[in-house]
């Protein structure tokens, strides 16, 4: 990569820049290389333009195959509340007969923020709790496809946007 970064002129990138403004393909096959470079790079950093563009391709093949999502769903675990998410961070609570008095609304905070990877443990056990046996697990007709990102919101808690697609059309009466 640095013997590709040192062969390219100022001119080169600003002839590069111009085409990509005039919506046109890059003709310099070394910007091409380092574009390409920079997007491998940025396909796995969470949140970039790039990520976001792979998991679209992903969601849109989905969509080719298996159908039109007929469900959106947010899941936003409120672990501050949870007293499993209060086990997870360490707590020695009885989980069964857990009484949210006992334990003051900012220690919970304070307990989960300085654990975040209790958050985590406590996230994805649910998520997967709630795919297997509400989503797999029939509630909504058998499951053809299920699609979800994972965000994270200002404090730093995940939470995780699904789309679902069951094989036959869910009916509510």
């Amino acid at each position: 990569m640095r013997a590709l970064l040192e062969s390219l002129e100022v001119q080169d990138l600003l002839k590069a820049a111009d085409e990509a403004e005039r919506h046109r393909p890059i003709s310099d096959p070394c910007v091409h290389e380092l574009l390409k470079m920079i997007s491998c790079v940025g396909a796995t950093a969470a949140g970039s333009d790039e990520k976001k563009s792979y998991l679209l391709g992903q969601l849109k093949s989905a969509m080719v195959y298996h159908g039109c999502p007929t469900m959106f769903l947010t899941l936003n675990p409120a672990e501050t509340h949870s007293p499993i998410a209060l086990f997870y961070a360490g707590q020695r609570i009885e989980v069964n007969r857990f009484d949210p008095r006992l334990y003051a609304s900012g220690d919970r905070l304070q307990r989960t923020i300085n654990n975040p990877l209790a958050v985590m443990e406590y996230f994805h056990s649910l998520l997967k709790t709630i795919i297997e046996r509400v989503l797999k697990g029939g509630v909504f007709g058998k499951m053809a496809h299920y699609y979800g990102t994972i965000e994270y919101q200002g404090g730093g808690t995940p939470h995780i946007q699904l789309v679902v697609r069951p094989y036959a059309p869910v009916y509510i009466h």
